[in-house]
């Protein structure tokens, strides 16, 4: 048996199942958001996205992500993807992603927009689904 061709085949092995658990190259967005419940806290910046994938987050190997130990995991975690629309030309077009409770996807659907409600700079605490592009997001309000 030649050695190198095994070790060649165990880094790949590792590299696998180290992706598998880090979610892979397939999740990555140009801006990834963080979720938190509004807690009192006032809106400070909008963005509209238009929505191109609504899913439910996968559990990784052995059901890891959906561990109760984890501090960070939400109820019926839900994965939204979709390309900024509204912002700035540093950002206009980017991919964004962000992982949010079920219930809180409300109406939204692949295909139509939404008005991401951020604190923080990158912090979501509410979606609105909007009727188009063409919304006027600052009379859009958070629930």
């Amino acid at each position: 048996m030649n050695l190198s061709l095994g070790k060649k085949n165990l880094t790949k092995l590792i590299a696998i199942i180290t992706l598998s658990l880090i979610g892979g190259c397939a999740m990555s967005a140009d801006i990834e958001l963080k979720w938190e419940w509004p807690a009192d806290r006032a809106v400070e910046d909008k963005i509209l996205i238009k929505i191109e994938d609504i899913k439910p987050q996968g559990s990784g190997f052995f059901g890891l992500r959906k561990s109760p130990s984890f501090a960070e995991n939400l109820p019926d975690p839900t994965v939204i993807t979709g390309v900024i629309k509204n912002a700035d030309e540093l950002i206009k077009g980017k991919s964004l992603k962000i992982i949010v409770p079920k219930p809180e996807v409300g109406n939204a659907a692949v295909g139509s927009y939404a008005v991401l409600g951020l604190v923080e700079k990158d912090i979501c605490i509410c979606i609105v689904p909007v009727e188009s592009e063409t919304t006027d997001i600052t009379q859009v309000n958070c629930p």
